[in-house]
């Protein structure tokens, strides 16, 4: 089922999320829920923590970014390796038409879990590491503007707060339902 997309400010997304130890149907419904939030978005990635679940899950679609990108669901994911340094314009949805650019690694090995708890491994370099790297730190309470310089994010949190006045009852309200109704 598609779900909300939790904005800036909620509490949930700066809460480091737990380790999933359960592989069941909660996991399945969990998978599912991600891509369909993501698909409907159209977004890249997306982690569990942004729908408001605190469970270390993200949704990736690689096809997006590459040829043969795969679209799957990445499980107590961690980073085993980076190197290098692009600065690129990077999003979230959580900051719905905010762009910055921000330095991350420009190659990343991550070790994760498949949905049937089998250990997997993927190495991505480019928009794709970008993205990677983007949702493992959602699932660690860190966000993007963490990485940007003191004036770039007092002017991003400015945004984000004149969207959400603005929004309450607007049309991004059908798509981030919690706008209507933080504070």
């Amino acid at each position: 089922m598609i779900q909300d997309i939790r904005l800036f400010g909620d509490e949930v997304l700066r809460m480091p999320a737990e380790d999933v130890c359960d592989f069941g149907a909660h996991l399945q419904q969990l998978a599912s829920d991600l891509l369909m939030t993501q698909a409907e978005a159209k977004a890249v990635g997306l982690a569990a923590v942004q729908i408001g679940v605190e469970q270390n899950v993200f949704s990736i679609d690689g096809s997006t970014v590459e040829r043969r990108g795969r679209r799957e669901v990445l499980v107590n994911p961690q980073v085993a390796d980076s190197h290098g340094e692009m600065v690129e314009e990077e999003g979230c949805l959580s900051f719905p038409g905010i762009f910055v650019p921000i330095s991350r690694p420009a190659w990343v090995a991550i070790r994760a879990q498949n949905l049937d708890g089998k250990e997997i491994v993927r190495e991505a370099t480019g928009y794709l590491a970008r993205a990677y790297l983007h949702e493992i730190d959602h699932l660690r309470g860190r966000l993007f503007t963490d990485l940007m310089d003191a004036d770039t994010r007092r002017d991003v949190i400015g945004k984000m707060r004149s969207l959400r006045a603005r929004e309450r009852s607007g049309p991004l309200a059908r798509f981030f339902p919690f706008a209507r109704t933080a504070s």
